[in-house]
């Protein structure tokens, strides 16, 4: 009888620890989604504003950029700006790539460029990652989702 009620107690606690095992490993994933979730919301924040300031005035306060911005040049030869909702060919692109296009240019690629994408280099590189936020952001979840799986290694 005692040895049973030992294996009985042995396996109780086995039992509360794994449920309070299993439980604090959901818990802090939680709190830090929670937490990530504010720190995107303040970077998302940031972005947008930022987007406002150095992006919206060749892609549009939608991010829509020029209609014509994959059919045509403008009057100086250069490409229109594409459209950065989700909805041109940005997501294509790696985070990498996003990241030195608007730090520095499409320049950056092709150091003949002449194009009007001539970078904001005097942006931080914080900046530059908000400002990518926010583009994601705005991408419908389906380009989101594809993206994701895109880019992961």
């Amino acid at each position: 009888m005692k040895r049973f009620l030992i294996v009985m107690i042995v396996a109780l606690t086995v039992a509360i620890m794994g449920f309070f095992y299993l439980t604090k490993q959901n818990k802090p994933v939680a709190e830090i989604q929670t937490f990530n979730n504010e720190v995107l919301y303040a970077k998302i924040q940031l972005g947008s504003q930022l987007y406002v300031t150095h992006c919206a005035s060749c892609h549009g306060d939608q991010l829509q950029g020029n209609p014509k911005w994959n059919i045509a040049t403008d009057e100086d030869g250069d490409n229109y700006p594409p459209p950065l909702n989700g909805t041109g060919h940005t997501w294509h692109h790696s985070p990498d790539q996003l990241f030195n296009i608007i730090k520095y240019g499409f320049k950056i690629y092709n150091e003949s460029y002449k194009g009007k994408m001539q970078g904001n280099p005097d942006l931080s590189d914080e900046d530059v990652w908000s400002i990518l936020a926010y583009i994601q952001y705005v991408w419908p979840e389906s380009i989101q989702k594809k993206y994701d799986s895109m880019t992961k290694h």
